[in-house]
């Protein structure tokens, strides 16, 4: 790709199916949030010309932030027995389900730290 490419014409490249990596790159760092959302409109109406669009409702159950890793990968894990450790207890986690399920959830994922325990 050259530097006379703008993101415009790279957004009319994704919006016809035809976008390269490069593209995708540009698009990312220059395009407006506005336009890239306009044009995958355009995209998710030429593979699904129905007019039906899907969604899932699911959760995230972070059931422990005591980790002994000290990766950077989260900002909320503590050290065993810091102030503000916490592992949800069964009765906590069920409920945590069911507000989900009650809530019309499909699917939940479990997270949580690397336990030392």
């Amino acid at each position: 790709m050259t530097s006379s490419r703008s993101w415009r014409d790279a957004l009319d490249a994704a919006a016809e199916g035809r976008a390269t990596v490069e593209d995708g790159t540009l698009l990312l760092r220059e395009a407006p949030l506005f336009d890239l959302g306009r044009a995958a409109d355009v995209v998710r109406g030429r593979l699904h010309p129905d007019g039906v669009v899907t969604y899932i409702v699911d959760r995230n159950i972070n059931y422990t932030n005591v980790c002994s890793c000290q990766c950077t990968f989260c900002a909320f894990f503590r050290e065993k027995g810091a102030p503000g450790a916490y592992v949800l207890s069964d009765a906590e986690l069920s409920q945590k389900i069911g507000e989900t399920l009650d809530a019309g959830g499909t699917q939940i994922l479990l997270q949580g730290g690397l336990h030392p325990d």
